[in-house]
């Protein structure tokens, strides 16, 4: 197990645990915020890899609802590429906070079973296909209703 992967994996179930017990409130947005950035910095020092094994599915028995407060608005505009003249689209952070918390339990799972490769594998390959984009999208919509 190496120290990376370690400190991945504790980030991944401190966000979990975050938005498991905790309803998004405007008090809370800058923790959120922190932890956010800390995954998306940690995920990007992650090795590439390859999974050790083949799994017929993903396990999203356990989905994790995420809740915000009233004062939280979780609907936001976004354009999804930003090299494209396009009208922007409609986003929404209960989707994002979710999806990333879906995508970080199947590597959380792997690595509980002592899959380390498939533990990375699952976590750099959500990050640069789906969750990534979750992280970027959530952090702008958060960044506009966080306390100033």
């Amino acid at each position: 197990m190496k120290d990376k992967e370690k400190e991945f994996y504790e980030l991944a179930e401190k966000y979990h645990r975050f938005i498991a017990e905790n309803v998004v409130t405007a008090d809370s947005v800058p923790s959120l915020i922190d932890l956010l950035m800390k995954l998306y910095m940690s995920a990007m020092m992650l090795p590439e890899a390859e999974p050790e094994t083949i799994r017929a599915s993903s396990d999203h028995s356990d989905a994790v609802i995420v809740r915000f407060s009233e004062q939280i608005p979780t609907t936001y505009w976004e354009v999804f590429d930003p090299y494209v003249n396009t009208n922007p689209i409609c986003g929404d952070l209960v989707d994002d906070l979710s999806d990333i918390a879906a995508d970080l339990r199947n590597g959380m799972i792997e690595y509980d079973a002592g899959r380390f490769g498939n533990a990375v594998f699952e976590w750099k390959f959500g990050f640069d296909n789906h969750w990534g984009q979750h992280i970027i999208d959530a952090l702008r919509a958060l960044n506009s209703v966080r306390p100033r």
